[in-house]
């Protein structure tokens, strides 16, 4: 399975792992997850994507916009995004923030976890109160 996602925190975080080359097909079934997570989620959701073991990506934007609805969802917060090549992650911003995404690429999870910490309290919470994992754990 390469892509694989879970609540971090409980209806207020997930956190959705990449694993090897993705196709569309597996990014469609993964968008009807996340979606139903930050449905059932209390908004803002936001989400932490681990992709530094993410190989190859499908590189066509027609195809990535009819399988990433869950950037339109009304209760996407902010994405923290960690593992990607400087290159890869410059470009995506960019994309991301055409689209009106919040979105930050940076260096590794306790980046990620303090830039989500700083747009919620709730997440801010969490940290100082020693609720999230300091480092990410996958569970598959």
């Amino acid at each position: 399975m390469p892509q694989n996602s879970s609540w971090l925190i409980e209806k207020y975080v997930i956190i959705a792992y990449v694993i090897g080359d993705i196709t569309v097909e597996e990014m469609q079934a993964a968008d009807g997850e996340v979606v139903a997570r930050l449905s059932e989620g209390e908004p803002p959701v936001h989400m932490l994507a681990d992709i530094k073991d993410m190989g190859r990506f499908p590189f066509d934007l027609i195809g990535l916009r009819k399988t990433t609805t869950y950037l339109q969802h009304p209760n996407l917060g902010h994405i923290a995004v960690y593992g990607a090549s400087r290159m890869a992650s410059s470009f995506a911003q960019m994309l991301m923030s055409l689209a009106g995404v919040k979105v930050r690429f940076v260096r590794d999870y306790t980046d990620a976890l303090n830039y989500l910490a700083q747009h919620d309290p709730r997440i801010k919470e969490a940290l100082e109160a020693g609720a999230i994992p300091k480092e990410a754990q996958r569970d598959f």
